[in-house]
């Protein structure tokens, strides 16, 4: 499976000054998963059995693979994306439950995330379908909008059936879903300090040792190297990001970014650059990211104010990057972010 349509939004910061790599540092393991890298990091208080704690996290993450992916031919996505129309297909609870979860957040944000754009994903080359250089035509375009509708899709008792013929993509909520999946399993048997790392989607928990906070870097929406913008400290907290300037094609002079508009069947075309959300889980995170980021800055804030959805918006402005916060956002983490300096 290939989740990683966006871009590195956030970057792990562990250590910020020479002074500090006298101090204990946590342990981590990393691997690569789904098109990107993964990084779990423990903190100082435990002293786990890496081993042990690397099958555990593959084993999670490959499930995730087998049950979400548009890549494998025999996912049990695919199985749902391929089943006669009208036909209910009985899924696993992990899969039922991230589809509850982007039907919930389709209809709170107007539509604006919808798991059924699969098939624009791939007509713009950002899906199993392969990579483009030109854009569509126009009549193949509106082809695949007549087939996107998060309500043509059903949801039973952990049954799925889809009404017309929708590609169902999990791209903007499965790997949300995963990092919520790994920092469970690592709570279940005890680690509960740790930091999760998928591509850049985060999820905190506990402390990096008994006197640090975990720190993550927001990056500014550069294009060519990654420039850690605001640093902000977190706990118990995931924090992720969609951003439109990593994974996109040019042409023309014209560049069509991997964010697809459900509603106009193309790619965002707005100053929106980055959003990044703070949420409990980070499967709503990444859904909400998403979202948020095909409305733009004035209608996803409105939005996030609506909902009470934490949201830090990164938009370009005469060739330079300006912020704004959500309500949520600027009261519970505005007087946390900080500034980094290089020594």
């Amino acid at each position: 499976m290939n989740f990683v349509r966006g871009s590195l939004l956030l970057i792990l910061v562990l250590m910020l000054s020479a002074c500090q790599r006298t101090e204990p540092q946590p342990v981590s393991l990393e691997g690569n998963i789904f098109g990107t890298f993964f990084i779990v990091t423990i903190g100082t208080e435990h002293d786990p059995e890496l081993d042990e704690v690397s099958e555990g996290v593959m084993r999670i993450l490959n499930e995730v693979d087998r049950q979400m992916s548009t890549y494998r031919s025999d996912s049990v996505l695919n199985q749902v994306n391929t089943a006669p129309l009208g036909e209910a297909v009985e899924v696993p609870a992990e899969l039922f439950y991230v589809l509850q979860i982007a039907e919930d957040v389709s209809v709170l944000s107007g539509g604006a995330f919808d798991a059924t754009i699969g098939g624009l994903v791939n007509l713009w080359g950002f899906g199993p379908e392969g990579r483009i250089t030109s854009a569509p035509a126009q009549a193949e375009l509106e082809q695949r909008l007549a087939e996107v509708g998060f309500r043509y899709v059903e949801l039973g008792e952990r049954t799925v059936t889809r009404h017309s013929d929708v590609f169902i993509d999990l791209s903007g909520i499965a790997k949300g879903y995963a990092v919520d999946a790994v920092s469970e399993y690592l709570h279940d048997i005890g680690l509960t300090n740790h930091l999760v790392n998928i591509g850049g989607d985060l999820r905190a928990s506990g402390m990096r040792s008994p006197e640090r906070q975990w720190r993550v870097g927001i990056e500014a929406p550069n294009d060519s190297r990654q420039v850690v913008q605001q640093i902000l400290p977190v706990q118990d907290v995931a924090v992720l990001g969609s951003g439109d300037y990593r994974n996109y094609f040019e042409e023309d002079g014209i560049r069509y970014s991997h964010t697809i508009n459900p509603t106009t069947g193309r790619p965002i075309a707005h100053r929106l650059a980055a959003v990044h959300v703070a949420a409990e889980t980070a499967v709503y995170a990444d859904a909400w990211a998403t979202a948020l980021l095909v409305l733009g800055e004035s209608e996803g804030l409105a939005l996030a104010n609506e909902h009470g959805v934490a949201a830090l918006f990164i938009y370009r402005n005469n060739g330079d990057f300006e912020s704004v916060m959500s309500e949520t956002f600027e009261r519970d983490h505005a007087d946390q972010m900080y500034v980094p300096t290089v020594r």
